[in-house]
């Protein structure tokens, strides 16, 4: 294990493999963390046992694509099985994804909360896809009751940007 007394992500070994628009990047930059030893970055799990004066709890839903809730969705799953088709949704607002808990040992605070997601109800397959793991989009017309394509795709300004950094970058 490395021990410095720099903050971890000024570190210049640190620095030298994080790129934040690359997937290996980010691995390896999590690896770097997982070993890193330093009074600015203690261990990212809590150890146990700890001392808590207060429990914070985040529990309010909120939902960025509020106006949308309850209408229909063209949804593509990413996963391979999916094989590209695009389905029929209902969209549900932002969805707890996973739950989150952190510990401020200096106020000896437990924070307890969820990252949040798109969710859609895929009617054919009976199941919650979440925007994470597909391309979607609201349907406003009848006309847009098309599959996703290619180049809907492509014109996502995200996807652009990708593109042009690894092209450019």
């Amino acid at each position: 294990m490395v021990a410095l007394s720099l903050e971890v992500e000024k570190h210049e070994e640190y620095q030298a493999i994080w790129n934040p628009y690359r997937m290996d990047s980010m691995l390896d930059a999590h690896e770097f963390k997982e070993n890193f030893i330093c009074d600015g970055y203690k261990s990212r799990y809590i150890e146990y046992p700890i001392e808590v004066s207060k429990i914070n709890r985040n529990t309010e839903l909120y939902c960025l694509e509020k106006s949308h809730i309850g209408k229909f969705v063209k949804v593509a799953p990413c996963a391979e099985e999916h094989e590209g088709k695009t389905y029929l949704g209902l969209f549900l607002g932002d969805l707890p994804l996973d739950i989150s808990v952190s510990h401020n040992p200096t106020t000896k605070e437990l924070n307890l909360g969820y990252f949040a997601n798109p969710a859609i109800f895929v009617f054919e397959l009976n199941k919650i896809v979440f925007g994470a793991e597909s391309w979607w989009s609201v349907i406003k017309t009848e006309d847009e009751l098309k599959e996703i394509t290619q180049d809907d795709i492509d014109n996502v300004w995200y996807v652009k940007a990708l593109k042009e950094l690894a092209t450019h970058g």
